[in-house]
C-alpha cells in the first residue's frame, strides 16, 4: 500500500477543521415512522403501522450542511422553507448542529419540503411528499442573492446542492458561479438534472444518468467514460467532473486532463439515504483542503460507504473515514 498517500489524506483531512464552506441549495426535512405491521385494517385493504418511533433529520442541503460539521469543518446555509411547522423543525435541527439561520428565508406560498417515510421492520412501506418544485420567484431570488453575498465572505467554497426543488430556477446558479468566481471562491456543483445552470463551476458532480441525459455517449466502460467526462468538461466550462456509479464508485477527469476510476468495494448496504450528500461534502472539503482530486474521490467514496451502512440520514466524522481509509486506498491501488 502507498504510504506517501495515506500522509497526503491524513494531512487532508487535518486541514479540515480550518475550512469554511458555504453550502446553498433546497432544504429538504425528512421524518421517519418505523413500527410494526401485525394486520389488515378492517376500513381497506391496507396494513396498519403500529407506530413505535418517530425522528426528524435534515435533507438536501441542509444534510451537505450537517455533513460538513460532522467532518470538522465550519458550515453556513442559504436556502428557502415554508412558513410551517416543518420549517421551524428545520430550523432547529440546523442550530443542533451550529449552523446559523441566518440565510434560511421564509417564503410563506410554498411548503417546506418534507419527505415521510413509512418504515415496518427495516422496509420502506411508503413515503409522503409534501413539495412544491415550481422556480422560485424573482422577488425571492433577488433575496438569495443578497443573503449568499452577505455570507461569502471568509468561505474557502461555495456548494450549489440542487435537488430540483425550485431554487435554482431563475438563475440563481450562473450568479452564484461568477460571483464565487469574482471573490476567489471555488464552486462545487451537485446537479440533479439540468447540469447546465452550473457552467463554469470548479467542480460538477453528476451521477451517470444526468451526465447521459446531457451529452451523448455510453459509461460500460473506462475509454466510452473518458469521452463522456470531457464532452462533459466542454459543455461545462472547463472545470473538473466527478461521475457517480453507484456500487462501482466513481470516474474523474481533473484540471490536468487526467481521468480515473475510483471503485469501491461491495457494502452491506442499510440505507442510502444521504449518502449522496456525505459524498459530495466529503469531495467538496478535500478539493478545498489541497488534497489532488484522485485522493479527494478516495475519501469521498470511502464516506460514502461508511454512510449507507447507517440507517437514515446519518453523517460520518473523521474519525470514521481515518479507520476505513487503508482498505479504499488498498482497492484503489488494487485496481488502477
Amino acid at each position: 500500500m502507498n504510504s506517501e498517500r495515506l500522509d497526503r489524506i491524513e494531512s487532508g483531512l487535518e486541514r479540515l477543521s480550518e475550512l469554511r464552506v458555504l453550502v446553498v441549495g433546497d432544504l429538504l426535512l425528512d421524518e421517519y415512522r418505523r413500527g410494526d405491521v401485525e394486520r389488515i385494517s378492517p376500513e381497506a385493504p391496507v396494513p396498519i403501522l403500529r407506530v413505535r418511533s418517530s425522528a426528524v433529520r435534515l435533507g438536501g442541503a441542509a444534510n451537505v450542511a450537517r455533513a460538513i460539521v460532522s467532518l470538522g469543518a465550519a458550515g453556513r446555509l442559504v436556502g428557502i422553507i415554508g412558513d410551517d411547522a416543518e420549517g421551524e423543525a428545520l430550523c432547529d435541527l440546523v442550530r443542533e448542529i451550529d449552523v446559523s439561520t441566518r440565510g434560511i428565508l421564509r417564503d410563506g406560498d410554498r411548503p417546506t419540503t418534507h419527505k415521510l417515510r413509512i418504515v415496518a421492520r427495516g422496509q420502506q412501506m411508503m413515503r409522503l411528499d409534501r413539495e412544491d418544485d415550481t422556480p422560485i420567484s424573482l422577488a425571492l431570488s433577488a433575496e438569495l442573492r443578497e443573503t449568499i453575498a452577505s455570507l461569502i465572505d471568509g468561505c474557502d467554497v461555495i456548494m450549489l446542492e440542487d435537488y430540483d426543488k425550485g431554487i435554482f430556477g431563475e438563475g440563481l446558479a450562473r450568479w452564484a458561479i461568477e460571483f464565487a468566481r469574482s471573490k476567489g471562491v471555488a464552486v462545487v456543483a451537485d446537479p440533479k438534472n439540468d447540469l447546465s445552470r452550473f457552467r463554469g463551476a470548479s467542480l460538477i458532480k453528476p451521477n451517470l444518468d444526468e451526465a447521459l441525459g446531457f451529452v451523448s455517449g455510453r459509461g460500460g466502460d473506462f475509454e466510452s467514460r473518458r469521452s463522456l467526462m470531457e464532452k462533459l468538461r466542454f459543455e461545462l466550462g472547463g472545470g473538473e467532473i466527478v461521475v457517480t456509479r453507484g456500487r462501482a464508485g466513481m470516474s474523474a477527469l481533473d484540471e490536468r486532463g487526467q481521468a480515473f476510476d475510483v471503485p469501491t468495494r461491495a457494502l452491506e448496504v442499510f440505507d442510502v439515504q444521504g449518502a449522496g450528500d456525505t459524498s459530495i461534502a466529503t469531495l467538496g472539503l478535500c478539493r478545498a483542503a489541497g488534497l489532488p482530486l484522485v485522493e479527494a474521490c478516495i475519501v469521498a467514496n470511502t464516506a460514502a460507504a461508511v454512510a449507507v451502512e447507517k440507517v437514515g440520514t446519518a453523517a460520518v466524522a473523521a474519525h470514521e473515514l481515518r479507520r476505513r481509509l487503508p482498505e479504499m486506498v488498498e482497492i484503489f491501488e488494487g485496481k488502477s
